[in-house]
């Protein structure tokens, strides 16, 4: 008589996620988030669409998900994810889910699972997948469709015909990155505009500030992305900065510099336009933004406004706020996604990032 075999926890990944996944990556921690995202999808596949399905009923309404619902599908598997700490994986994950477009997270403990769709990536051979729906049943529908980091894809050429026809399966790429500048130094230089016409002179109500590092001549041996105001005054330096407050009510804030000293300022309050503003100036002052590979991890400086990130995430598992994991397959794509964005791929670390 023969025993069975207990699986160890990577070989029980590897069973419910066989023939889903392009590869299923070493380290447990991404194992264990791959695995998290599909249970996601699958929950809110069994509470709103499978259940309407059933009644021939197209529409989706929200629903009221609590983690220890989750945690009954991931308690044989990972029963560590009972502590605290380890739950708030759970959240991170869904935060990736709603950004990539599989789910929407409302406010107290809702989620709204979006219609499956497929979007066809520019310059790819790559259509991306989105829906809350598992990828067991979207397998059904395209059988060659694979999990490939948070997201889903699958290769132009294996789309069947009848759903390449059907524009109602898909979605604008434009429409689904988000917003984004269309000419990013052109928009740069409105935002300078805008504080050179609309900014405050500065008032400097707070004790400290620190500025972002955008100007390529700038000595940097810290490697630091910013820099304290000191350095500014003390180079005397003149131009337009992304800055940010040091206090407990942290700001940006536009500043316009006049040897050393800072003349003018404008708020800048949203978190997107934070982000492009690094990536901008940058571009704008030629102190181009950077990305290096180490085996399968990507780093990039600056960090990703959200747009990017998006497409990035797909194809990616997100490590830090300036690190992913990549499956190799992949890099080629993200390299030239990057690259539209004016990253540069550097071999070794500069002494200036």
């Amino acid at each position: 008589m023969k025993h069975a075999k207990v699986l160890n926890q990577k070989e029980l990944v590897e069973l419910l996620l066989n023939d889903k996944i392009v590869s299923l990556p070493e380290n447990v921690e991404y194992q264990r988030e791959l695995l998290i995202a599909e249970y996601w999808r699958i929950l809110l596949y069994d509470l709103t669409l499978k259940k309407n399905l059933e009644y021939s009923d197209i529409s989706l309404e929200p629903v009221r998900i609590r983690k220890r619902l989750l945690l009954q599908y991931l308690d044989t598997i990972w029963p560590e994810l009972r502590d605290e700490e380890s739950q708030n994986i759970i959240s991170s994950v869904c935060s990736r889910l709603d950004q990539v477009g599989d789910m929407v997270r409302l406010p107290n403990g809702f989620f709204l699972a979006t219609p499956l769709r497929l979007i066809e990536v520019p310059n790819s051979k790559y259509s991306i997948i989105v829906g809350g729906i598992s990828t067991e049943v979207v397998q059904l529908l395209l059988p060659e469709a694979k999990i490939a980091g948070y997201g889903r894809i699958i290769e132009n050429d294996k789309i069947p015909d009848a759903v390449k026809r059907n524009q109602n399966w898909w979605q604008d790429y434009t429409n689904w990155i988000g917003w984004k500048p269309d000419d990013i130094e052109n928009w740069v230089k409105t935002q300078m505009s805008q504080l050179f016409s609309l900014g405050s002179q500065s008032i400097q109500n707070f004790e400290e500030f620190e500025v972002f590092n955008s100007f390529k001549e700038r000595k940097n041996k810290n490697r630091t992305l910013w820099l304290n105001q000191s350095s500014i005054l003390t180079e005397g330096a003149s131009g337009v900065f992304l800055c940010k407050t040091n206090d407990s009510n942290r700001r940006y804030f536009l500043g316009e510099f006049s040897k050393g000293l800072l003349i003018k300022e404008l708020s800048i309050m949203d978190k997107q336009t934070q982000l492009w503003l690094m990536l901008g100036l940058r571009l704008y002052n030629r102190h181009f933004p950077v990305a290096r590979w180490n085996n399968n991890y990507l780093r990039v400086i600056p960090q990703l406004p959200s747009a990017i990130e998006r497409h990035i995430l797909v194809f990616s598992l997100k490590k830090n706020a300036y690190e992913y994991y990549v499956y190799e397959q992949f890099h080629d794509d993200v390299v030239e996604l990057l690259n539209a964005y004016g990253y540069q791929f550097s071999i070794r670390r500069t002494k200036d990032e």
